[in-house]
């Protein structure tokens, strides 16, 4: 709390500029704040009375300065208080000993320009005059940049494309050519300035959401608002809207400072406001004419450059603000001796602080040269952190670390940051979960691969030529056959080997793999377990495999250390492993089995596709499905990575164009959003799928407000705490977000709001595919125990033999977009494990 205090300090100042300019009749006035005379109060700051009004008997405004009005005071016992600085900006000083622009004095703290003005007056009023107009132009381009970057990146397309072609012809105007036209047509003002600025400074803002709602557009928990039903303006205003302007708003301060140092300049070359304005450019103006009074110059250059730096400041605090991970954490580092080892990793008593939680406690581990060792736990263990912390790379929210982390005998935790960043580069290799995240989506794959293996000092030509015999080594030629290729243009099983060639260009000592075969199918993971594993062989490497998969620790490992609760409970040998006792480990290897289903018998379907096709460009995606879904029955698609299950779910939503027929009910889609009610989808991705700004309560309330508009709030809200309720979760929890629960919370949350509304059909895509095997278990058991209840039908997405032994009732494979076959899976009726 202290440091974050620390860091707002430019806030605090910029505020307090605010408040002392703002008022600037009251800071700089060359009248009286009070005027206190027979009894009666005025205030002349505001409002200049006349001679006459005082006792006099001219009808002229009243100079205060003058010896004679003060005299008339004096003698009717007037009472005044005067503002700080006792001057007008235009008030042209008397009784200054010399010429003009005179130099700094007790009178005149910084001055007085070739006018005879004060300068400090000046700069009040032309502070104000740059802070008002730097709003008034953040303002406009904010709400201008928005509202056309919101409409190209949701509607994209051709949309997209006209507008941003004109937005480019637009850039190509002249800003000043075009100042200097409205300069000779009509005297410019406040107004006229920041609307003609506005009208190009948007461009940027509207860049940034563009690039944003494009990249919005496309998450899962956007495409749940439109499964859902919502229209586009709410799914823009509600959904896209709130998540993309953390990085917009950021740049609104240096959007202002850009309009205050236009400004300046326009008035420096007369083309700003009108002449004898008081501003900071006129000021610099006056500099320039006088460059034997450097007091003038020392003023406008130093407020300006003052307040740009400020205004820039606080610029950054609001972007760390509004993405905290670009903003880190005063971090408490506590390096503990330990005796150091033969082991090429050695982990003493380390311990984590997230704040007030302790995500690690105590945590000891070690890893011979050559070895395999799995980390093997559930969610929230603290397996990913322990990780990250060997490799230096802990989260900024990260507030106390302490202990030993040596590497092949090198004290890594408290480290110069040369050496850490020497030890992670030369000796660390790092295979991350989330594949996407690890590339550049502009760049293509080949490019980044290239760039990891020309940091051992290579030239361009070796870089290429290491890098093709990386991909080559990991089974992935694909990069170098298709050098232009983005990411996106290869599966997830590829990605990660390119990953791995990338974590082990620099031959390291130890790699870090943290759930590398998490979301992928069978045939994959085993092929991946058996590649990374085959190169820890090869090049001699320890691995440290991160997983929550059983299995795949006894595809790899010599020794598994079973986590709970951010401690090593035990470390087994492999052969030990089925005599664990340890109750987390045996929940990962005996996780509890599914209830017995007795599915009623096929009936009227309630949700069909015929020759459903789908195309992405030149490839065809899909050809000729067809498929039926039964109340109470639940169809399984299943086949390898790549076939089109995914894009079969979504072709069913209507949430890719697709070719073919859906029928609900026997009869075509209707138009309109209101059939949605009846087919709702659980995706992949618990953590995507929820909009992050929104809570739980807000969330689980949407579908109701769709598609049930008469419900009383009150109602409402009764249904969300029993959808919560339903789901095995605290009703309390409608007041959290979604970064406040755990994967498996997540994930009964995008249960309860798929069935708030009562739906007829159930889509689930992956629904387990990111969680641990108890956590997988209870999910499974809560949608087969509420298709008993409800009695919808479902359409299951998956490549997991266990989730389809637990939940289907019928299996529909496919291969390369094409049926390849359909059986009737055997009615379970006793009890049994899912298999392994």
């Amino acid at each position: 709390m202290a440091a974050a205090t620390r860091r707002a300090w430019p806030v605090r100042l910029l505020a307090l500029v605010v408040l002392l300019v703002l008022p600037a009749e009251f800071i700089a006035n060359d009248r009286p704040l009070l005027l206190l005379l027979d009894g009666a109060v005025s205030s002349p700051a505001l409002a200049r009375p006349t001679e006459r009004a005082l006792g006099g008997v001219l009808p002229i405004p009243a100079d205060f300065h003058d010896p004679a009005v003060q005299a008339l005071l004096a003698v009717r016992g007037a009472w005044q208080i005067w503002p700080p600085i006792r001057f007008a900006p235009d008030t042209v000083a008397p009784g200054v000993p010399q010429a003009a622009p005179a130099p700094p004095s007790a009178q005149h703290w910084l001055g007085t320009d070739d006018q005879s003005r004060d300068v400090l007056a000046r700069l009040v009023w032309g502070l104000r005059l740059s802070l008002g107009f730097a709003a008034i132009v953040t303002l406009l381009s904010l709400a201008l940049g928005l509202t056309l970057g919101a409409i190209q990146g949701y509607f994209a397309g051709a949309t997209d494309l006209l507008l941003q072609r004109l937005t480019e012809i637009w850039g190509g105007v002249p800003l000043l050519f075009l100042l200097m036209m409205v300069a000779s047509a009509i005297a410019p003002n406040l107004w006229v300035l920041a609307g003609v600025l506005s009208l190009f400074l948007w461009m940027g803002i509207a860049g940034l959401t563009r690039a944003e709602f494009l990249r919005l557009r496309g998450q899962d928990f956007v495409r749940a608002a439109v499964a859902m039903g919502a229209p586009p303006p709410r799914i823009i205003f509600h959904h896209i809207l709130p998540n993309a302007l953390a990085p917009t708003l950021s740049v609104a301060p240096f959007l202002a400072a850009g309009a205050m140092t236009m400004l300046a300049g326009l008035d420096l070359l007369g083309l700003g406001m009108p002449p004898g304005t008081p501003s900071l450019g006129e000021l610099l103006a006056q500099a320039r004419n006088n460059l034997h009074a450097p007091w003038l110059a020392a003023a406008a250059v130093g407020t300006l450059g003052g307040l740009l730096l400020l205004v820039t400041l606080v610029g950054q605090h609001l972007r760390d603000a509004m993405d905290p991970r670009l903003a880190p954490a005063r971090r408490l580092l506590q390096p503990r001796p330990a005796p150091a080892g033969d082991a090429l990793l050695e982990v003493r008593g380390l311990e984590l602080d997230f704040g007030a939680t302790r995500a690690l406690r105590g945590v000891d581990l070690t890893i011979e040269a050559g070895q395999a060792v799995a980390l093997l736990g559930e969610s929230g263990s603290g397996k990913t952190v322990t990780g990250l912390a060997i490799a230096g790379l802990l989260p900024p929210q990260a507030s106390r670390l302490s202990g030993s982390i040596r590497l092949a005998g090198e004290q890594l935790l408290g480290a110069p940051e040369a050496a850490r960043r020497a030890a992670l580069r030369d000796r660390i290799g790092l295979v991350f979960q989330e594949t996407g995240a690890a590339f550049n989506p502009l760049h293509p794959v080949l490019r980044q691969v290239v760039e990891a293996a020309a940091t051992a000092g290579l030239g361009a030509a070796a870089a290429e030529a290491r890098a093709a015999e990386l991909l080559r080594l990991v089974g992935l030629p694909q990069p170098v056959l298709r050098p232009r290729a983005l990411p996106h243009q290869f599966s997830g099983g590829q990605l990660q080997r390119a990953v791995i060639a990338m974590a082990i260009a620099r031959n390291p000592l130890l790699l870090i793999a943290d759930e590398p075969t998490a979301s992928l199918d069978a045939a994959l993971r085993g092929s991946l377990l058996e590649l990374l594993d085959g190169l820890r062989r090869r090049f001699g490497m320890a691995l440290l495999l991160i997983t929550h998969d059983v299995d795949a620790a006894r595809a790899v490992a010599d020794r598994i250390a079973v986590m709970d609760q951010g401690r090593i409970l035990a470390e087994l040998p492999m052969a030990g492993l089925d005599r664990a006792r340890e109750p987390a480990l045996r929940r990962l290897l005996h996780p509890l089995p599914p209830p017995p289903r007795n599915p009623p018998p096929p009936g009227r379907p309630v949700l069909a596709a015929r020759g459903l096709g789908l195309r992405h460009g030149t490839t065809q995606v899909l050809e000729g499905v067809d498929l039926t879904l039964q109340p109470g029955r639940t169809l399984a698609v299943v086949g390898p990575s790549g076939c089109g299950k995914t894009s079969l779910a979504l072709a069913l939503l209507r949430l890719l164009p697709a070719e073919g027929e859906v029928l609900l009910d026997g009869r075509p889609l209707p138009p309109g959003r209101a059939w949605r009610r009846r087919v709702q989808v659980v995706f992949q991705n618990p953590a995507g799928s929820l909009s992050p700004r929104l809570t739980l309560g807000a969330i689980l309330a949407e579908p109701l407000i769709l598609h049930l508009p008469n419900l009383s709030p009150r109602l409402r809200a009764e249904r969300v705490r029993a959808a919560l309720e339903e789901v095995g979760l605290d009703p309390a929890f409608v007041t959290r977000r979604p970064a406040a629960l755990s994967g498996g919370q997540r994930q009964r949350v995008a249960i309860a709001r798929a069935l708030i509304a009562g739906p007829d059909v159930l889509v689930l895509d992956e629904p387990t595919s990111a969680l641990d095997r108890s956590v997988e278990a209870e999910v499974l058991a809560l949608i087969a125990r509420l298709q008993a209840a409800r009695g919808f039908a479902c359409l299951l997405v998956t490549h997991d033999p266990r989730v389809v032994a637990a939940l289907a009732d019928d299996e529909l494979r496919l291969e390369a977009g094409r049926i390849a076959g359909f059986r009737a899976l055997p009615r379970r009726t006793v009890l049994k494990e899912i298999p392994a």
